[in-house]
This record gives C-alpha cells, structure tokens and sequence, in this order.
C-alpha cells in the first residue's frame, strides 16, 4: 500500500500542487505558537514538555484516524495516507518558483531573477536579501533551496513513511523539522539580534537525530544517478574535514550533491573550508551558472525515481513471499 499511496500522492501533486500558503500550515503554525506561549517559561525543560506534547498529540491523531479508515476497508486507509502524504510534500511549492527563476536568468532579466530569489527564500529566511548577487550567485542559491527543499518536502518524507506504519512517518518527520524551524527562527539581517532563549534547544536537536537516516540516504541517491565518484569524494572531505565535530545534514547533502552534478552548490566559505587541498582546490568542481538548475531539477528526478523503484521491487518481493 505504501507504494500505492506514494505514486498515486505524486500523480496529484503534479496535476494539483499544494499552496504554500494553506490551512494545514495556518494551523501548524498557530498550534506550535501557543505550545510555546504556553510552555515557555524560561527553562530548557519546558521545550521538551511542549515538543511531546505536541508530538505525541498528532501521532496519536493520525494513527487514531488510520485505524479506523483501516477497520472500515483498505481504500479508505489508502486515501489517508494520500491525503496526509499530499499535504507533507509539497515540493512544487519550491519547483515552479525555481523554474521562474531559471528562465528570468536564461532570458537576461538579472534584477526580476533576484526579486524572485528574495520571495522564496524569505520563506524561511526573512532576512534574505540579493539586491548584489551575481547571475552565477543566484543560481547557486536557487539550487541550495531546492535541493534542500526537495529533502525536506520528498526524500525525508518518504523514509519515514516506508519505515513507520500508516501515516505516522511523514507526520512525525514534517512536523518535527516545522517544529524545528518554527521555534528557532533566524533573525532579520540588520535586525536586532535574537535574544537568548533555549526553548527550542531540544526541538533542533530531536530533528537532528530523525533527520539523520534520511539525509545520509538522499546524498546516496543523488551520488547513485550523478556522478557517483565525485559524490563520494566530496562526501569523504566534508567527513574528514569535520571529524570529531557535527556535520550537518544540510551540509552532507549539498556537498554529495556538487559533487554529484560537478558544479560547487555550497557557499564558497564553506567550500573552501571543505575541499581546499593542494592540487585540488574547491574539489575541482565548476562555478554554478543558470544551466546547472535544470541538471539540478534532473538530479532530483532521477534520485525520486531510484527509491520508488527500489521500493517497488522491496513490495514485489514481500508480495511473492
């Protein structure tokens, strides 16, 4: 059924893709909102209570309602998890605004290709400004978002949902990282900084740990359909490189993915940081322009149609046992 449920949610978000503006995220937003309000009151604790509470209310709430699709026929349970899968993916959300950005660059128009960058990344990034960024630049970051999007929103999504009965993975994974982002906001450039406040504290690091698994996988499967050798490659610096220090998933996943598609998508900071060697500065990778965006979307593809593959023949065989 798992597989069922995630071709047919595929076939229905690319004929109609979710808003990014919706109400399941009105409410998401509003609930872990007053969870904070709520249960922060000064102390790191406090963001453990309100994350389990928080957690272990929409677990029990999604495995509450595919039970009882279950018990009623497996159609039914079908459509919950298609129903519950189309609202944790979304990443058209993030495609069409790429797409956007990729033609407003091939056609010249530098200045609407920068206003486009600023919208979608002040999703999550309020602060993200790009009034001096260079074509290159911008495909660069458009490429990061997407990439980073297409985890969070496709390949995280689906190895909780295979791993966990019914709904419960891909509620678990989504909300944690909302939690996550939610309760740990970045602060406006130019704004007053943050002030400190560790009630978040255990929302990161929880998702740190869920996130662990599928990130290390998504890296795998954009090695596997690009080119594999200078995936492994970069994924061995960024390893060495950090040894001994905790290595973020965002970063694994952005340098197997440079290396996979042979252009640097990490911010040249970091990138020098990583793969700066005599005689291999940078890895040897290519500066990013505005064609890698579409070998970026192809990558993407590609990786999305290695795991459904792999999860069908996993079906087939339990299907002959």
């Amino acid at each position: 059924m798992a597989w069922l449920a995630l071709l047919a949610t595929l076939i229905l978000e690319q004929a109609l893709a979710m808003p990014a503006k919706n109400p399941i995220y009105a409410f998401a937003t509003a609930l872990s909102d007053s969870a904070a309000r709520q249960f922060n009151a000064g102390r790191p604790r406090h963001g453990v209570y309100a994350w389990i509470a928080l957690m272990a209310g929409a677990v029990a709430l999604s495995w509450g309602v595919f039970y009882a699709a279950r018990s009623i026929h497996w159609t039914v349970a079908l459509a919950v998890n298609v129903a519950v899968l189309y609202f944790a993916f979304g990443f058209r959300q993030f495609s069409h605004p790429l797409t956007r950005i990729q033609a407003t660059l091939e056609a010249g128009d530098v200045e609407t290709a920068r206003q486009l960058l600023v919208q979608l990344k002040r999703r999550s990034d309020p602060g993200s400004r790009a009034s001096d960024l260079s074509p290159g630049e911008i495909a660069r970051q458009a490429i990061e978002y997407g990439l980073l999007a297409a985890h969070r929103h496709v390949f995280g999504v689906l190895f909780w949902f295979v791993l966990l009965p019914g709904p419960l993975g891909a509620v678990t994974y989504r909300l944690a990282g909302f939690i996550s982002r939610q309760w740990n906001p970045r602060p406006a450039v130019g704004g007053a900084a943050l002030p400190p406040d560790r009630f978040g504290q255990f929302a990161a690091a929880a998702f740190r740990v869920i996130d662990w698994v599928p990130a290390r996988l998504t890296a795998l499967g954009f090695a596997i359909v690009g080119d594999f050798e200078g995936a492994v490659y970069c994924w061995r610096r960024i390893a060495a490189t950090g040894s001994g220090q905790h290595v973020s998933s965002r970063t694994l996943i952005l340098g197997a993915a440079g290396g996979a598609l042979g252009f640097r998508i990490l911010p040249e900071g970091e990138s020098v940081r990583f793969f700066d060697e005599p005689g291999q500065e940078g890895a040897g990778l290519g500066e990013p322009d505005p064609r890698g965006m579409r070998s970026a979307v192809g990558l993407v593809w590609r990786a999305l149609v290695l795991w459904m593959l792999l999860l069908l023949l996993l079906t087939a065989v339990a299907l002959l046992k």
